[in-house]
Order: structure tokens, then sequence, then C-alpha cells
């Protein structure tokens, strides 16, 4: 640790663990680098300590006895955890009867995760004083380190979001019968892409909320349908292309690109002015065969959410 180390004696012992060492001599001496304590728990996680009695070479502790403070068990299943936590370490006074409490400054909180499962103090006390009789911190070649652990109580709720490209089954068509009939919006059934439910809108003779639409363009939406029953609200962007498909020829499909971010109070995103009437209703186009047309949306790039809740241990969907 690079930061301030602060010192001072207390009289209380170590409030979440204790460590006695009956022979440190012969520790010291054998081959052994550190020793690590039993598990023991405190603010509802797992902890161990990791005791280097010649200091931990590899972090410049050499001349110095180091300790450590790793989480080997969280209370959460979560893929991306983190406990944050501050900690301080005591050495027992034995000709005084208190304790030598040394921690980082006051307010330095660590982050415990996945790839930092770890946090100590590499030069916790030299082996000079340490070894010191008159000190009072090794005597009759014991001693007794401790620790108390503060874990800071955050809400424990959080997100990743990750953006995919050509979602599977990300092309959903809509086949319309009965097309040149509808005068009114008409919706599709709900279809599902990336666990999400979504739904396409027509306006068979134009949006009329739109100005110069009415009667003079089809209009095509596409809608996400399933924001209010999801636990935690999340934005959904995407990028897709709506096509009004041409029955005779391939290159013949009118296609529109968009990309939008879904969220409350817009959930539905797509144009107002998607194509002319009168080529769409024009049977000898080609869009439009037997009264019928074909709609389609292909899901260019979507992103996915996931939220977790430490406290219930829950995937939030």
């Amino acid at each position: 640790m690079k930061k301030e180390i602060l010192k001072y004696k207390r009289d209380f012992p170590p409030v979440d663990y204790s460590l006695k060492v009956n022979s440190y001599t012969l520790l010291s001496e054998s081959k052994t680098e550190k020793y690590d304590t039993n598990v023991f728990e405190a603010g509802g996680h797992k902890w161990r300590l990791s005791f280097y009695p010649n200091g931990d070479l590899k972090n410049n502790g050499n001349g110095y006895i180091s300790l450590y403070l790793e989480i080997v068990e969280t209370n959460t299943k979560a893929l991306n955890w983190e406990v944050t936590a501050n900690f301080k370490f005591l050495v027992y006074d034995q000709m005084e009867d208190n304790y030598l409490t040394i921690q980082v400054a006051n307010g330095v909180v660590r982050r415990f995760h996945a790839m930092k499962k770890e946090w100590g103090i590499a030069q916790l006390l030299p082996l000079e004083t340490f070894k010191n009789p008159s000190l009072g911190y090794l005597l009759n070649d014991s001693c007794v380190f401790g620790v108390d652990v503060g874990v800071v109580n955050c809400s424990g709720n959080w997100e990743s979001i990750s953006m995919t490209k050509q979602p599977k089954k990300g092309t959903y068509t809509w086949k319309i019968e009965n097309f040149c009939s509808l005068n009114k919006p008409f919706c599709s059934e709900v279809f599902n892409v990336e666990g999400l439910n979504w739904k396409l809108f027509i306006y068979p003779k134009g949006d009329s909320s739109h100005y110069g639409v009415k009667d003079k363009s089809c209009s095509f939406y596409l809608e996400l349908v399933d924001w209010g029953s999801r636990q935690m609200k999340k934005a959904v962007y995407a990028e897709y292309n709506l096509k009004v498909l041409h029955q005779v020829d391939d290159d013949q499909h009118v296609e529109r690109k968009a990309s939008h971010w879904f969220k409350d109070h817009s959930l539905n995103w797509g144009y107002a002015s998607f194509m002319p009437l009168k080529n769409l209703r024009d049977e000898s186009k080609g869009f439009i065969v037997k009264d019928t047309l074909f709609v389609q949306v292909v899901f260019l790039v979507i992103s996915v959410a996931d939220g977790f809740s430490s406290k219930n241990k829950d995937k939030i969907k």
C-alpha cells in the first residue's frame, strides 16, 4: 500500500479475528513463505488472513512482517461481484496489554473483487521492532495478530450492458392479409428477440399525428412492449431495418434503417412517412398481391443488459 499508514494503541482486542503464533522462530525458519488462517466471517462475507513471518519479498516486504486480508467467499452469485471494505490490523503488546493498531489513512477503503481478492500491508512492522523484547510484540517466541473488517454497505445493485451484433432469430416477418380494407393502426403479434418482446405497427393510411402524412404515406414502427413488466427498467438500444417486401423481385424491397434507445415515453420508433401510399397500394408495383402485404424487421445490433442485486442474490431481468 502506498497510502499513509496510521499507527496507534488501543485497549480492546480485535473485533473479527485473532491469530496467535506460539512458535514464531520455527515458523520463520521453515520453508513456508506464509501462513493462511482458517476462514472466518465478517460483514456477511468470508475471509482469511495471510501472515508472512519474514515479510512478503515480492512486494518490498523484506525486513518486515507482512499481513494481508483475503476474501474467500461472497454472499452473491453474481459474476461481477464486488465487496468494498476498510480494515485494521492489530499486533498485541504483551507488556502493556494493549494493541498496536495499523491501518491505511482514515477513509480509505479497498475494493475486493474477482481480479483483486487480497489487500494488506507488506511493511506492517519492521522485524527489528517486532523482535525487540522490550516492546512486547514477541515474547517467549509467541505473538498475536488480529483484524477488524468493516464492510461498506452499498446498495448492492448493479447492471452491465453489452451489444449483440446480428442477434440470433433477429428477423421477424409479418404477413398482413386483407390489407387494403384496413383503416386503423394495426399491430403484429408479439415476437421475442434477445429476451425482449416486440411488436410491429402499421398505419395503412398514415399516422394522423404527423402533419402531411394522413392518406399520403404508410407509417411503420417498431415497439418494445414489455417495459412495464420488467423489474429493473433499462433502456434498450437497437439498430434495425424496417422493410416492406416486394413479392416478385427481392431487389425491389423498400428498406429503411433506424436506430433508437427504447425507454420510458419512447418505446416505439420508425417512420411516419415510410413509403407513398400510391406506390404501396398499386398492385402492379408488386408489394401487395391478392390483398396481402409482407413487412419485416431485421435487427442489426441490440443491447443486452443484466442487473443484479446482492441483497437477494437474484438476477434482475
